[in-house]
């Protein structure tokens, strides 16, 4: 790094001279052309984060000589540049929704990378799933086994499968991103005895094909030990399927892996989880054949390489707070509203490192919960400056709305070949153009 210049948590964002830069550009320049609110998505953070994926876990195929996928969370964002850049790199889909499934062909991802997931799987999405002759849907339920035979009869094809399981495993975060307790709506239960009486209904079952168990576990996790009793229990379930003369040719085990929202804090990285992964696999070598190997990170692949950046169009003091208005809300952000989520919050011109103030960073939105961040000491900031919003990467724009009756924000892509227009802001005509009048209040 060149003089003056400080690292800030993200490899794409650093501060030179006071200025916060992204992937080289101006933060408030990229403001000032693309207009606020704004979506920033690094390409070569993306690129980074898939890559040490693919390279923490070639030592399970170089051990076992079996297939490794990851299978991109498309709810974390299903942005149709990002898909496609994922793609490029190889990188597989997990989709839990006919769009998604329909973003993922679009992007060009192989057939054999898709998984599709989901606790309630319409006929429709079924029937598209074996059109497109997927990977594998992951059964959440004896019903959803029930409806993907006889929609694969009707269609005169057999479908592939896996078993999504319920572990009963405490993944150690937000209550509200766990998925893998008893009590979650998540899987067939192992423990007592609902999750092989599935499978043993579809090893008679004519229009099935049993490849896989799946199973997932929770989100932002930030501690390896649940991924060790996952893996382990998934793999002991493996070994009383091939007692019952069942073969499991794929382990899908899920996401979750968690990323440093505060930069203080230090967490687990792909290393950590595969070295945790793969050595625990590999205590089952001589008990049976191990299977391939997926896994479905989301945020881990993108979060970081996002930042959300908004316009301060007010500063007001109140007895009990300073409060900084941007021009980005809560429906552009959900996270800090629904999940209390913490997200690191910066200006975007650092005038003097000496000289902080605490503010609260809100939207301006008619809702108490449209804040951004809270009690957070920041250079000052003046009306018009550029506020950046960290890690936005995942859950930011595809969980964004239309609340207020404001359009979901533009969307750029910054990247070697320069900067690009990935999402367009909805206009006011957007948000209307579904809506109908009947004739008579015309």
């Amino acid at each position: 790094m060149g003089e003056n210049m400080k690292f800030l948590g993200n490899e794409m964002i650093t501060v030179e001279d006071g200025v916060l830069k992204i992937d080289g550009y101006d933060a408030t320049e990229l403001a000032k052309e693309y207009g606020t609110p704004l979506y920033v998505m690094s390409e070569s953070q993306i690129v980074k984060n898939f890559t040490r994926y693919i390279e923490a876990f070639k030592e399970y195929t170089e051990k076992t000589g079996k297939e490794f996928i990851v299978g991109y969370a498309y709810k974390a964002n299903s942005n149709l540049a990002i898909t496609r850049l994922l793609s490029k790199l190889g990188c597989g889909a997990d989709v839990v929704s006919g769009g998604e499934l329909y973003t993922a062909k679009l992007s060009n991802v192989p057939s054999e990378k898709i998984v599709f997931n989901g606790n309630c799987k319409t006929k429709d999405e079924i029937k598209m799933g074996i059109e497109a002759n997927i990977r594998s849907f992951n059964v959440d339920s004896i019903s959803e086994l029930i409806l993907i035979n006889e929609t694969a009869k009707e269609m005169g094809k057999v479908a592939n499968i896996a078993f999504r399981i319920n572990p009963n495993v405490n993944p150690k975060t937000h209550p509200k991103i766990s998925t893998g307790l008893k009590k979650n709506k998540f899987g067939l239960d192992v423990e007592s005895g609902i999750a092989m009486k599935a499978i043993k209904m579809a090893k008679e079952m004519e229009n099935v094909n049993i490849v896989g168990i799946h199973c997932h576990i929770g989100s932002q996790l930030t501690d390896i030990t649940p991924f060790i009793e996952e893996t382990r229990k998934v793999m002991d379930f493996v070994v009383e399927l091939k007692k019952e003369g069942i073969e499991i040719k794929d382990v899908n085990l899920g996401g979750g892996l968690g990323i440093p929202y505060n930069k203080n804090t230090e967490i687990p990285v792909q290393k950590d989880l595969a070295d945790a992964i793969i050595n625990t696999m590999m205590e089952y070598k001589d008990k049976i054949e191990l299977p391939n190997l997926i896994l479905e990170p989301g945020r881990s692949l993108v979060a970081t390489a996002g930042v959300l950046l908004g316009k301060v169009h007010h500063i007001k003091e109140t007895p009990v707070a300073k409060w900084v208005m941007i021009d980005a809300g809560m429906n552009d952000m959900m996270r800090p509203a629904i999940y209390e989520s913490y997200h690191e919050i910066t200006p975007c011109v650092i005038r003097d490192e000496n000289e902080k103030e605490v503010v609260n960073i809100a939207g301006g939105l008619c809702e108490s919960s449209d804040v951004f961040g809270k009690d957070r000491e920041l250079t000052k900031i003046e009306v018009d400056d550029i506020i950046a919003i960290l890690d936005v990467g995942a859950y930011g724009i595809s969980m964004a709305n239309n609340y207020n009756a404001r359009g979901r924000p533009r969307m750029i892509l910054t990247s070697e070949k320069g900067v690009f227009i990935i999402r367009e802001k909805e206009t006011y005509a957007d948000l209307l153009s579904k809506d109908i009048v009947p004739d008579y209040l015309l």
